[in-house]
């Protein structure tokens, strides 16, 4: 058994855990087990704004304070529903850590809590050791605390370019989702650990660069690449420790923040795919797509021990759906010991681009959730699928189509889903389309779709409002994606 403060245990790995109440704003920082080297705190750290954007922040240690990357790219201090403060990266935002702050990559631990709301499409910087600006900036062949998906895989996370997918065993616990949890790392010079929440896996050892100065909190500092491809994550906390913690010390600081801030074991898991419907585009930035939206603070609407991945991409069709299914180290073999989920909802491409005819669609959809050995059902997954939101009226007859053709009790007998078949109960349709709001229908008709209090203005993307209740089901909560989980 492993303690966390008083009161709270569980059995790592792999036990039942109990769901931790998210506690209230307090008046001072949580203690650690270690004392860190250096810790900045959203909440509590000192802080200078301009426009709603970080200027400055406080080394809670008092050795290395923050400084906006740039005039107005600090990251915007923001207030989640249960009063927490934190601070979000979309992209395009960076701190600068101070010269005090000295690390080795192979003698160094950090932690972050934080939330990934959409993986973006390759690496995720969270924190880089060396700075651009101190010309302190040296190859440390990629970051401390960092994830990455390698050819549309799930997207683990990784210290110093070594992922966890490269782990002995683990791995699938090591990916990151919209809802809060703790990352972090622990070098040595033979080897790393990574650590997310309670759980963590071992990896090769760090490139050696010893004596490395200040540090950038959203981007890789030797090889930043342009704004937009940065970071994206909310953040709550970040701690550092170097000289680094021993494999014990590390695990407790990481339980630690998770009790610090109300962190629930991950026990199941909601995969949520499709094209940009998903994804969310334009105004509906990641922060506000659909795996953002379920696991928002202070909201109800996945419970607290699930991870919630948002793998929607703009332009997908099922053919591309299929290659991220089939890829190496996708999302699919991430399977945990309780429940796992997908959730999709395509087609709008598929008839528009593709030129598919309803029937084409019905027969791929099939197929991707239903072949031997490589369909999401046989690969352990349960399956919600969506009855696709309405579109321009050019678009509806297939739209509708396909909506009948899901709710036909030929689609649970073809995906061997129907009673006494292989796969039972494990395929239901979600009805988004059926949804609700203020007594008037959000997504049935080509009306609805040209309504901008809902959608973006092209008869086919939700706009924010739109996005929101297409996951939560608005006044019908019943149609939402993650009803009953």
């Amino acid at each position: 058994m492993i303690r966390l403060g008083t009161g709270l245990r569980f059995d790592t790995p792999g036990a039942s855990a109990p769901q931790i109440t998210p506690p209230p704003p307090v008046a001072a920082p949580a203690q650690l087990p270690v004392a860190a080297t250096a810790r900045w705190h959203p909440g509590f750290s000192d802080v200078t704004t301009a426009q709603g954007r970080i200027v400055s922040a406080s080394d809670l240690a008092g050795l290395a304070g923050l400084t906006e990357g740039g005039a107005g790219i600090g990251p915007r201090e923001m207030t989640d529903g249960l009063g927490r403060k934190f601070w979000r990266f979309t992209g395009a935002e960076f701190l600068n850590v101070a010269a005090g702050l000295v690390c080795d990559t192979r003698n160094m631990s950090a932690f972050m809590v934080g939330r990934v709301p959409r993986h973006p499409a390759s690496w995720n910087r969270y924190f880089s050791i060396g700075n651009v600006a101190q010309g302190s900036a040296v190859n440390t062949l990629n970051a401390p605390l960092e994830s990455r998906s390698v050819s549309q895989s799930a997207g683990h996370i990784s210290t110093f370019g070594k992922n966890a997918y490269t782990a002995a065993s683990g791995a699938e616990w090591m990916v990151p989702g919209a809802q809060m949890q703790v990352i972090g790392t622990a070098t040595e010079a033979s080897g790393s650990r990574l650590f997310l929440n309670e759980r963590f896996v071992d990896v090769a050892a760090a490139y050696n660069a010893t004596g490395v100065s200040g540090a950038e909190i959203g981007r890789y500092a030797w090889s930043p690449g342009a704004s937009g491809k940065w970071g994206i994550f909310d953040l709550y906390e970040l701690v550092v420790f170097s000289p680094g913690l021993d494999q014990s010390d590390a695990l407790a600081v990481s339980q630690a923040l998770m009790q610090a801030h109300g962190i629930s074991p991950v026990e199941h898991q909601l995969v949520l795919e499709g094209d940009s419907i998903m994804q969310g585009t334009d105004a509906v930035t990641e922060a506000l797509s659909a795996a953002a939206i379920l696991t928002d603070p202070g909201a109800s609407h996945v419970p607290g021990n699930w991870r919630v991945i948002n793998k929607g991409i703009s332009g997908n069709q099922v053919s591309d759906l299929v290659i991220k299914r089939d890829t190496s180290n996708s999302w699919t073999e991430q399977l945990l010991p309780g429940r796992n989920v997908m959730a999709f909802e395509i087609g709008r491409n598929d008839f528009v681009s593709g030129g598919q005819s309803a029937a084409q669609h019905y027969a791929n959809v099939v197929a991707y959730l239903n072949s031997a050995s490589t369909g999401i059902l046989q690969r352990g997954w349960s399956v919600r699928a969506m009855a696709n939101i309405a579109g321009s009226p050019s678009n509806m007859p297939e739209i509708t189509a396909h909506r009948a053709a899901l709710r036909a009790a030929q689609f649970l007998t073809d995906t061997a889903s129907g009673p006494g078949q292989a796969f039972a109960d494990q395929v239901s349709i979600v009805s988004t389309d059926l949804i609700e709001q203020g007594g008037q229908s959000v997504f049935l008709t080509s009306d609805d779709a040209a309504d901008t209090t809902y959608y973006a203005g092209d008869s086919t993307h939700p706009g924010p409002l739109g996005a929101r209740l297409r996951v939560t089901g608005g006044d019908t909560p019943q149609y939402g994606v993650a009803a009953g989980l």
